[in-house]
């Protein structure tokens, strides 16, 4: 394959030069490709100031009305310094760095933009770039698997910390939540990334001020990103069980399945599973104890899920509503999931929907009625939608869900009802950074801005959604396609 696309990027031209602006994380496979692109490729860090951290922290309302905190690198980044690092290239390759008019104008050479994000349209004026010839894309569809899983991830953890009894699973609805909740822990890693926001350590902010640079050099995938999906990873049920409930939910996020309901210990079926799947499931209530030991001896803990040694999760998934408020990409996915588990499903959307597993209702029946509620409109589409009138619409008990964007809501208010336990609630975007001062929690001065335990029975991650080893994968190879279609242009 790869030697396949080394003869055919001897066929199109190279970029003279590809300058990329800020932290885009290349794989080194991704690299080996970008240094066939181009004559020269330069890369910086960052193009944000090391002092935003500390300016959000001094003054929050400068930062009211960005769309995003990266837009103020506007205002600090001169338009000499984006010059100096543009100067000669004809293709640029950006996250977040904001490109004002007259570097379009001054550079007429330039001939490609691609944004390593989904959007583009706040980083520069778009309509000027096409009238000056430059192409301007971005990078669309890239983490909808990603962010369609860390809803169940997040809604899992949340349920972990509220509804678990110091006892091992024994209903299948109990046993499918536990084993769910376990295996989304390990690849998925929401308590990790939650441990991390609460200490002011985030990983997605740091990104982008270059203070954390993802460097293969000294590391590899594993330690770098941890973070994986759990779709088409290799799972082995092991002895018979009340595992219905348990294949559903694996089956519905797409788990290789490796069932041995009657084991011969001593066959060559029985060491084939053991030695070719990712985690091995059991119950050593179930098992004979020599088995369970051999199991133990033969397979390293961190790839067992005893049953046994799990908590129950008590939360009943039956005749439960899933809400989801917009039908996109995502909004769809979430709502498939949330159908093949068994949930009645009801949306609120401007489409005309003719699925008849969705039932399409008003904005106030959705908040009204919804068990869980997940937020999917776009980002910076519908500020204060949930305003604090519409908030109160929940129900007592609803569980709120937010991996969009953190402007939807009225974040004082949403935080008043998870301080009054009116509601529980998953929460990966904010208003800006994850601090008290922006969920509206009294601060007795100004560094006494990091949650630590506040809203402890509530999880609070920050943009875990699109966090994984295969988003990104994904996510970098679709900014190279596009420069090898602007290649293929000229």
């Amino acid at each position: 394959m790869l030697n396949r696309f080394v003869h055919m990027t001897h066929k199109l031209k190279k970029f003279k030069k590809i300058v990329v602006l800020d932290s885009v994380i290349f794989y080194p496979e991704h690299r080996s490709i970008l240094k066939q692109l181009a004559d020269e490729i330069v890369e910086y860090p960052s193009s944000l100031p090391e002092s935003l951290e500390r300016q959000y922290v001094d003054n929050p309302e400068m930062f009211k009305d960005v769309r995003c905190y990266t837009e103020l690198g506007k205002e600090n980044s001169t338009s000499q310094l984006l010059q100096n690092r543009i100067e000669g290239a004809d293709a640029v390759i950006s996250c977040w760095t904001c490109i004002p008019d007259e570097l379009l104008r001054l550079n007429p050479q330039l001939k490609l933009i691609v944004f390593w994000t989904h959007e583009k349209e706040h980083r520069l004026n778009v309509k000027l770039a096409e009238e000056l010839g430059i192409t301007v894309t971005n990078i669309p569809d890239y983490g909808t698997d990603a962010v369609a899983e860390v809803v169940f991830a997040g809604l899992l953890e949340l349920l972990n910390k509220n509804y678990v009894e110091q006892r091992a699973p024994t209903t299948p609805n109990e046993v499918a939540l536990s084993v769910m909740r376990e295996l989304f822990r390990r690849y998925r890693q929401i308590d990790r990334n939650e441990k991390y926001t609460r200490a002011g350590k985030f990983v997605h902010h740091f990104h982008k001020l270059g203070k954390i640079i993802f460097s293969f050099e000294d590391k590899d995938l594993e330690q770098i990103i941890p973070e994986k999906l759990i779709a088409r990873k290799s799972v082995a049920l092991l002895g018979p069980s009340n595992w219905h409930e348990l294949k559903r939910w694996l089956n519905t996020f797409e788990v290789n399945l490796d069932e041995l309901a009657e084991i011969d210990a001593n066959s060559a079926t029985f060491y084939k599973t053991l030695a070719r799947n990712n985690e091995i499931i059991f119950d050593s209530r179930a098992l004979d104890q020599l088995l369970v030991a051999k199991v133990k001896a033969l397979v390293p803990a961190e790839r067992l899920i005893d049953i046994a040694t799990l908590k129950a999760l008590t939360y009943r998934t039956a005749g439960k509503t899933f809400g989801i408020l917009g039908l996109g990409r995502i909004g769809f996915n979430v709502t498939r999931l949330a159908h093949q588990l068994g949930f009645n499903i009801q949306a609120t959307t401007r489409k005309t929907i003719k699925d008849p597993a969705i039932k399409q209702v008003d904005l106030d029946t959705l908040l009204e009625q919804s068990d869980i509620l997940s937020v999917h409109l776009p980002a910076h589409k519908a500020a204060n939608l949930l305003d604090k009138s519409k908030l109160s619409k929940l129900k007592q008990g609803a569980i709120f869900i937010n991996t969009a964007d953190g402007n939807i809501t009225d974040q004082k208010a949403l935080t008043d009802l998870m301080q009054q336990k009116h509601l529980l609630a998953y929460l990966d975007v904010y208003p800006g950074l994850p601090q008290k001062n922006v969920l509206g929690l009294p601060m007795v001065s100004k560094t006494d801005w990091k949650l630590k335990d506040a809203l402890a029975e509530h999880v609070l991650a920050y943009r875990a959604g699109w966090k994984t080893q295969e988003s990104i994968r994904i996510k970098t190879y679709k900014l190279l396609g596009q420069l090898i279609d602007k290649l293929s242009q000229s």
